[in-house]
């Protein structure tokens, strides 16, 4: 028989699990550069190493002309990895969208848009640019006086 005291309460309830810490050398990040700065992806990419990822892929993005940056988490990724990278992306990049996916490949997609306090890359369309061109001069010719 178990001895009861009087007046004291014992929680019999089992405590929850703590979810185990997410192994972030596991979680594979595909990083593209949306933007055409050359080292855009690589950026991104140190400030999420320096975080303690270590899976990266890094390309460029169909589209260079990206002004907000997305970010598309597998939908089985650990809550705590979406928070702490989308704030990552928050401090760095002037707009971000997130997104959810069932079937992307990777465990996280970021398309970089730009970063806050950048403007757009300027297009290399070719501006026109007059050039002097040689005119023939007349050369006096003698008038017969009479």
């Amino acid at each position: 028989a178990t001895p009861e005291v009087s007046g004291v309460s014992v929680d019999t309830s089992s405590p929850s699990p703590t979810p185990a810490p997410v192994d972030k050398a596991k979680v594979v990040i595909s990083i593209e550069n949306g933007t055409g700065i050359a080292g855009e992806a690589a950026y991104i990419r140190d400030i999420l190493k320096s975080a303690g990822y270590s899976v990266f892929k890094v390309g460029n993005a169909a589209k260079t002309d990206n002004i907000t940056t997305t970010v598309t988490f597998l939908n089985s990724l650990e809550e705590s990895v979406k928070t702490e990278i989308t704030t990552k992306l928050n401090n760095v990049y002037k707009e971000v969208t997130v997104a959810n996916s069932s079937t992307q490949k990777d465990d996280v997609l970021i398309i970089t848009g730009l970063r806050k306090g950048s403007t757009a890359k300027p297009s290399a369309s070719p501006s026109p640019s007059a050039s002097p061109s040689a005119s023939p001069t007349a050369s006096p010719t003698a008038t017969p006086s009479t």
